[in-house]
């Protein structure tokens, strides 16, 4: 496939694109959201409190499904390298999978619920599987590369992401807030969170098109061209040496650690410990529409202050929110609080990242010569792959330990550690994140290992 270029323009770094394409590429997030909403919280509430499967049983299929996951997201990184449409190399993704996404979705929810527990917990293997692992992967992981492919202007990189990361909450705030009591008004029963899911996915497919038919791969380089000819061995051998990659690959760990923690603990501490799980949807609320509003302001603070030390500021923030939980636990109003200031806290490191990984590409191509791109993305995935199986798994055994059923009401210790779960568990996913952006240095550096790469004639166009 011939690859629009940028000759017209000279240097790479030059092409910029519209605020509607920006926008465009921002609903595809808000689509992505809705499973990632419902996967990451809702749905091990549904299985517990609805279905009445256990915890630990829940948790541990999440784990083993993780771990296929994390492997779905190196073979479609792989994949990615080699399948060349028409429609771009990582757009594609998006009209082929927008279909399978919605479908997959409501098969969440389908669960057989008379059956035994071995015949539901392979229905739930098979279509958590199916959801997470092959459809969601197929689509998230290549619409997380597509930004350094519709431009090379690092600016440009930035802006795009902060309109994907500011919009992207959308979704999860919309799922979140309104699946309970949409649902609980429904008669609060699994046919009424079939046909809610099924709303949702209509609209997701309808914005994801739309992230199709309003964005454009552009940038394609001789070196990006030539890794993918390399076998499998070089490139990984490529990523092992990008210290860049290792670092963020660990905080992503760290912060699918944190969202699966506070998306699963949530629904269960507005439940047992504020006493009305329809406030989950007002905590999520509270969290993300300061996340959206600091995410739209932070493009100049981007440049005065650099991605990790934005990062670095906001952990420290959420620890300490979060830590201050302890003195007031059940108040609501001040639990509202300390979700605002944890909105404001994460928001740097949901705005920058994607950017970051597209930074790490770049010095991964200075450092050793090969320009590894949707395997960065891939394997930075499987991070969070994993980040998100142990957390779940973990949650759900700490819980079954305690003593939780998934009841009305709960015995002292379970509901104990529900409240630990949701404070403890963010605060120390945080502490890690701020750990490992303190040995972050790339940002720096970043401007002239550019302007080398530019005068070796390192970011030329294929033709």
């Amino acid at each position: 496939m011939k690859e629009t270029n940028t000759a017209a323009t000279g240097s790479p770094t030059n092409v910029k694109t519209s605020i509607f394409e920006k926008f465009s590429y921002g609903m595809g997030d808000v689509a992505c959201n809705v499973v990632f909403a419902l996967t990451s919280g809702l749905v091990t509430y549904f299985y517990t409190n609805v279905i009445g499967i256990s915890a630990g049983l829940v948790g541990m299929i999440l784990l083993i499904s993780r771990i296929f996951d994390g492997i779905s997201d190196v073979a479609i990184g792989l994949i990615m390298d080699k399948v060349h449409s028409r429609h771009g190399r990582a757009r594609a993704w998006v009209l082929w999978m927008a279909i399978p996404y919605a479908v997959s979705a409501v098969a969440l929810f389908c669960i057989p619920a008379n059956a035994s527990t071995a015949v539901q917990a392979v229905y739930i293997f098979i279509t958590y599987n199916l959801c997470t692992t092959v459809v969601y992967t197929a689509l998230n992981l290549p619409y997380g590369a597509m930004a350094p492919l519709m431009t090379s202007n690092e600016q440009d990189i930035a802006k795009i992401n902060l309109f994907r990361m500011s919009m992207s909450p959308i979704g999860n705030m919309i799922v979140t807030a309104a699946t309970l009591p949409i649902i609980n008004r429904m008669g609060g029963d699994q046919a009424a969170w079939i046909k809610v899911t099924i709303i949702y996915a209509v609209i997701s497919i309808a914005f994801l098109l739309w992230c199709f038919f309003g964005t454009k791969e552009r940038v394609n380089t001789e070196a990006a061209r030539e890794a993918e000819q390399l076998p499998i061995k070089v490139r990984f051998g490529a990523l092992l040496h990008n210290k860049y990659f290792i670092i963020l690959m660990l905080t992503s760990l760290c912060q699918a650690l944190f969202q699966t923690i506070n998306g699963t603990c949530g629904t269960y501490y507005a439940q047992y410990i504020l006493g009305n799980n329809e406030l989950y949807g007002v905590l999520n609320m509270a969290e993300n529409i300061p996340q959206i509003i600091v995410i739209m302001l932070l493009a100049p603070f981007i440049r005065k202050f650099g991605k990790r030390n934005l990062i670095l500021a906001g952990g420290i923030l959420v620890v300490l929110a979060q830590a201050s939980l302890i003195f007031a636990p059940a108040n609501t109003t001040y639990v509202i609080v300390v979700a605002a200031l944890r909105g404001i806290g994460k928001a740097p490191i949901y705005a920058c990242l994607a950017t970051m990984l597209a930074d790490v590409v770049n010095y991964g191509h200075w450092k050793t010569g090969i320009r590894v791109h949707a395997l960065v993305f891939s394997a930075v995935t499987v991070g969070n792959k994993f980040g998100t199986g142990v957390s779940g798994a973990l949650v759900g055994q700490m819980m079954d330990w305690s003593g939780f059923t998934g009841l009305a009401q709960e015995i002292p210790s379970a509901v104990a550690m529900v409240q630990n779960l949701y404070i403890w568990g963010t605060a120390i996913s945080w502490i890690a994140i701020v750990v490992l952006m303190l040995t972050y240095k790339l940002d720096k550096n970043y401007a002239g290992m550019m302007s080398d790469m530019e005068r070796r004639g390192m970011l030329r166009q294929a033709d």
